[in-house]
């Protein structure tokens, strides 16, 4: 249950990720407003006991904190616009997003103006995980203001691990989706090689899930890879190019070689390319 001052929490963005947020802090005993153009995004957890709105709006001020489940650059833009407009100073704004450093840092500078802290905690997990709270947080910045709504955080993750200063959870999480991108090849790798051995599948992830070739990717996705049942996603092709972008461009940046990376990125964007966008990053099994 919800403890300490805060008992009110507004999400921004109710997709994948932000419709789990909401629905586990409503399950944790926060009252939580969300916001989302998609209507049937808003229906989705409307009946859970989320009051919802079409965009941001004066019902922000009565926030705690707020949440930020953003898809792009642009339309985090967007909502900073709304933030600085809507908000009172005091208020916490936790981005929990995958995006540039930059990015993040226009976003806590503009609402600091305001008197309005921003935390960059992004999380580590599929959307299956999501919906379970079985996300690991990379909590950052100031330390007083992630105390302050830590009980907020623990409502929808299983981990809160503060990682430094502001910055430092956005770095932790292109290090984490790197390693994210490479296991999930090889395990569809793996899946096809097993294929050509003339395994069976269900025998080859029952051994694999117990294992000394066992990988988190492996327990999640490798079921979808067998099934074929890559709808709805728990991360979309699509989703998955922005992060593999940012860690490519930022991998450019440190004129540092990845070669395991570099193999696997050709991978998904064949997968993009060939697939429906929206499929999970599970397809990659298909372009084996």
């Amino acid at each position: 249950m919800s403890t300490g001052a805060i008992g009110n929490v507004g999400v921004i963005g109710l997709g994948i990720m932000g419709s789990a947020y909401a629905a586990n802090l409503i399950r944790s005993g926060f009252a939580v407003q969300g916001a989302d153009p998609s209507a049937s995004a808003r229906e989705a957890v409307s009946g859970l006991g989320v009051t919802t709105y079409s965009a941001p709006g004066p019902w922000l001020a009565a926030c705690d904190a707020v949440i930020l489940s953003l898809s792009r650059p642009d339309v985090l833009r967007a909502v900073g616009a709304d933030l600085e407009r809507l908000l009172r100073a005091g208020q916490i704004v936790v981005e929990t997003g995958t995006f540039a450093l930059a990015d993040k840092l226009a976003l806590r500078d503009r609402l600091a103006v305001a008197g309005i802290t921003v935390l960059d905690c992004p999380v580590s997990g599929t959307g299956s995980q999501a919906k379970s709270g079985d996300l690991v947080m990379m909590a950052s910045g100031e330390d007083a203001a992630l105390e302050a709504i830590l009980p907020v955080l623990e409502g929808f993750t299983r981990l809160v691990q503060r990682v430094g200063p502001f910055g430092t959870g956005i770095r932790m999480k292109l290090m984490a989706n790197h390693a994210v991108a490479v296991h999930n090849a090889a395990a569809a790798e793996t899946l096809a090689y097993a294929d050509a051995l003339g395994l069976d599948r269900e025998a080859v992830y029952r051994l694999l899930s117990t294992g000394a070739g066992q990988s988190r990717m492996s327990d999640l996705r490798m079921p979808l890879m067998i099934s074929g049942a890559y709808r709805p996603a728990t991360a979309t092709l699509r989703m998955f190019e922005k992060d593999l972008d940012l860690i490519e461009t930022d991998l450019a940046s440190r004129d540092r070689a990845a070669p395991l990376f570099a193999q696997a990125r050709r991978l998904y964007s064949q997968a993009l390319a060939d697939l429906p966008d929206d499929f999970d990053t599970a397809a990659i099994f298909e372009t084996f």
